[in-house]
């Protein structure tokens, strides 16, 4: 019997027999099919499988006459599946060629028989996917017409992964033939589909970055947090402003983590003079007055003058500068910081006039030119006014407070021993200090929790801005003045008189020690204002 593939048998009495559908294109899965046997075959068995195919035509043409012109139907399965089955062509197509066709069958199908070998093994030695493997296993069986239970060889299959690869090893499976149809025994079948969903894969872990890995950090510490089941002393203020976009509500934890690290990256270096050949803290305090003036002149935004000081000081942390280029370095950080801050920044004309004229405009731009290229175009150094808005939005935004602490937020500027605190240390202490000479002298967890900083923190700083104002609170007195106008409640004048009375002018503060006292002497004053 031939055992010629049936999808070229229907083919060739469809070309000859049946010219309706002769130039109808192929299925798509038919020409998937093609596609897929063609890579794996070589060139030399294209070649024997057209010339085996060519001898086919021949012979069934014959057989086709002798049958009296009748069609056989197509093979529906054959043509989707493009594998061997074991519906062979029917004997009279066969047994009805005599002589030389019967030779030629014989001949052919002795060839054929070795082609449709020759790609399966290819198949099963190269494809990959399970699906290839199987296919081409069945159809190795169906081309073998012997009828007895054999044992076939160890087929390596490769098992592809995305992040491992192992090779797997058939073990030899016993399949039964009979009467030209191949079983596999149950017992094989189970254990080979057992085996496709229990092949073991070695894969490899992937590689965590470092946003993975501090993103896994935080999360057990927030299961951490909840397993301990500790209370929340503070209420949460910023699901208030869930509906309002200015605030960004949903942003805000992870904005107060950035500025924090922003503020680190962006402080000068506290010790910086001694870099410096000609300047002094002295000359440094005469040009921050004057920037207070001009900042007071133009009535600016208060991150205009924090913004200046820092890139001030981060500029002669890095340049050595001479006395006489000191006043044109403060217009240059000054120009710089209002047109980053302000909406309509004072010109370079107007600044060129506050100097009396003793740089030219061409001198200012060339010196905020070089500023710039110094600090690498970096100004995004955030100043204490975020930390104090928020700090005071747990005090139920308290206007009186609030004016005390941005005072003393400006001794921050004049004050050399505040040059390495961080703003927002700045504002949790101006904050605090405030509040104790109001006579407010609790520190709520509110007020802990949005200033992140606890009463321990905040003391040594708020000990240097009292040495400050009981030293010589009129150093500066361009700021003195600035807040002693009525429309900041006159908080110089006011904290002066309160810290005077606590402790003697000139003297040392050490509020580590005296801040018992001073929670004692709020609460008695608060007594007698109720009474």
């Amino acid at each position: 019997m031939s055992s010629i593939p049936v999808r070229r048998t229907t083919r060739v009495v469809r070309a000859t027999k049946d010219t309706e559908n002769a130039n109808a294109r192929p299925t798509r899965v038919a020409a998937r099919l093609k596609t897929g046997v063609s890579t794996a075959a070589s060139a030399t068995t294209r070649a024997t499988a057209s010339t085996a195919a060519s001898k086919a035509k021949s012979v069934l043409a014959d057989a086709g006459k002798e049958e009296g012109g009748v069609k056989r139907k197509r093979e529906a399965l054959v043509e989707v599946t493009g594998l061997v089955t074991n519906n062979k062509p029917k004997d009279s197509a066969v047994s009805g060629a005599k002589g030389k066709e019967a030779e030629k069958s014989k001949e052919l199908a002795a060839k054929t028989k070795g082609v449709v070998k020759a790609p399966v093994r290819r198949l099963v030695a190269g494809v990959a996917t399970r699906r290839t493997v199987k296919a081409a296993v069945e159809s190795t069986a169906a081309v073998t017409t012997s009828s007895k239970t054999s044992t076939q060889p160890a087929v390596t299959r490769k098992a592809s992964v995305d992040h491992g690869e192992k090779m797997v090893v058939d073990q030899p499976r016993k399949v039964t033939r009979t009467a030209g149809i191949v079983k596999e025994e149950d017992e094989e079948a189970t254990r080979v589909s057992k085996r496709r969903h229990t092949d073991e894969i070695t894969i490899a872990k992937p590689v965590l970055d470092d946003s993975q890995a501090e993103a896994d950090k935080i999360a057990a510490e927030l299961e951490a947090a909840d397993a301990s089941n500790a209370p929340q002393l503070w209420d949460d203020l910023d699901a208030e402003d869930w509906d309002d976009p200015v605030m960004v509500s949903e942003y805000i934890a992870e904005t107060c983590v950035y500025l924090k690290e922003i503020e680190l990256a962006c402080m000068p270096d506290p010790n910086y003079m001694e870099k410096q050949g000609e300047m002094t803290w002295e000359h440094r305090g005469i040009l921050i007055d004057w920037l207070l003036m001009i900042h007071a002149r133009f009535n600016l935004v208060s991150e205009s003058l924090f913004l200046c000081v820092n890139i001030l000081d981060r500029f002669l942390s890095q340049r050595p500068i001479s006395i006489s280029k000191l006043q044109l370095v403060g217009i240059a950080c000054f120009f710089v910081a209002t047109k980053f801050e302000e909406t309509y920044a004072p010109s370079v004309k107007e600044l060129a006039y506050l100097a009396d004229n003793q740089y030219t405009i061409e001198e200012i731009l060339k010196a905020e030119r070089y500023l710039l290229k110094i600090l690498d175009y970096d100004l995004r150094a955030p100043g204490p006014m975020t930390w104090l808005r928020r700090g005071s939005k747990a005090d139920d935004c308290e206007v009186r407070a609030r004016t005390i602490a941005k005072y003393l937020l400006e001794i921050g500027l004049v004050e050399r021993r505040l040059i390495g605190i961080v703003p927002s240390l700045m504002s949790a202490a101006s904050l605090w200090l405030a509040r104790v000479s109001l006579g407010r002298e609790q520190w709520t967890p509110n007020l802990e929790h949005y200033t992140t900083y606890g009463e321990k923190d905040i003391l040594p700083i708020a000990s240097i801005l009292l040495e400050y104002i009981i030293t010589n609170p009129i150093q500066h007195d361009s700021l003195f003045k600035k807040y002693a106008h009525k429309r900041f409640f006159r908080a110089s004048a006011y904290i002066q008189s309160w810290a005077l009375e606590l402790w003697p002018e000139n003297g040392s503060v050490n509020l580590e020690k005296d801040v018992a006292d001073i929670k004692e002497e709020c609460q008695r004053a608060s007594l007698r204002i109720e009474a």
